[in-house]
């Protein structure tokens, strides 16, 4: 699979004449491209909410595949003849989001061929989420598809810096972790506001047990199946689970 080139990518911004992204895209991967068969959750938490640890549990319940934004970007950094790799790298060691044109143009790639193995349902996930800022889910609507909806890990501060410090990690000292919680709400709150006009924010209380708030998000994820029937909705692994306790979660769309 031809992965799209940061050239092919910024081509719009440098051009001439204004093209639509679809013009510039490879022909080849843009005839296979068929956004509708699947559906995007976006996830949104501060550090120690948990996404992770709640994206392994829910794609050990689902047919879904949890992306890690950071894993995909490490595994295209080792690709052997990558033309992305050394402003990855560049992006990485400066602690900086990068060019939105080379990250959405290497989740692309990773979608495509995801979505041609079967999967309908993606969970994206990243440090502090997905989207991780307002430009970054603009840009990702107009080239690969409309977000389905934006999962909010709703925890306050204090609960955070009371889960990180006691880990131990050399950046979980208490003035990196009000940093980056600082960056956090900085950086997520124009992206929560622009979902939470379309009507596409579901809150979840993430201040509870990792049991209790898996229970809040299955459950969403099958009031979501149940409302959207037929369109690849997800669909629970056999033996899961799944109905255990309902759970409760905000719908902030209504």
């Amino acid at each position: 699979m031809k992965l799209l080139s940061y050239i092919e990518l910024n081509h719009k911004a440098i051009a001439p004449q204004q093209q639509t992204d679809k013009s510039i895209m490879d022909r080849e991967i843009e005839a296979q491209w068929e956004p509708k068969t699947f559906k995007v959750v976006g996830l949104l938490g501060g550090p120690g909410s948990g996404k992770g640890t709640q994206c392994r549990l829910l794609s050990e319940a689902f047919k879904l595949d949890h992306i890690s934004i950071g894993d995909v970007l490490r595994a295209e950094l080792k690709r052997e003849g990558s033309e992305h790799a050394a402003i990855i790298e560049q992006n990485m060691r400066a602690g900086t989001v990068g060019p939105k044109e080379v990250t959405i143009g290497i989740l692309r790639s990773h979608m495509l061929e995801a979505s041609q193995r079967g999967t309908e349902l993606f969970v994206l996930d990243a440090t502090p989420g997905f989207p991780r800022n307002l430009e970054q889910a603009q840009y990702f609507e107009e080239t690969i598809t409309p977000i389905e909806f934006v999962i909010v890990l709703e925890c306050p501060d204090t609960v955070l810096v009371d889960r990180l410090l006691p880990r131990g990690r050399f950046d979980d000292n208490l003035e990196n972790i009000r940093k980056r919680l600082r960056t956090f709400h900085e950086t997520t709150s124009q992206v929560i506001a622009f979902y939470r006009d379309r009507e596409k924010v579901k809150t979840i209380r993430a201040d509870d047990s990792i049991k209790a708030v898996n229970d809040q998000l299955i459950n969403l994820l099958e009031a979501t199946e149940r409302r959207t029937q037929g369109r690849g909705a997800p669909v629970a692994e056999p033996g899961s689970s799944i109905n255990e306790i309902p759970g409760q979660y905000r719908d902030d769309s209504r």
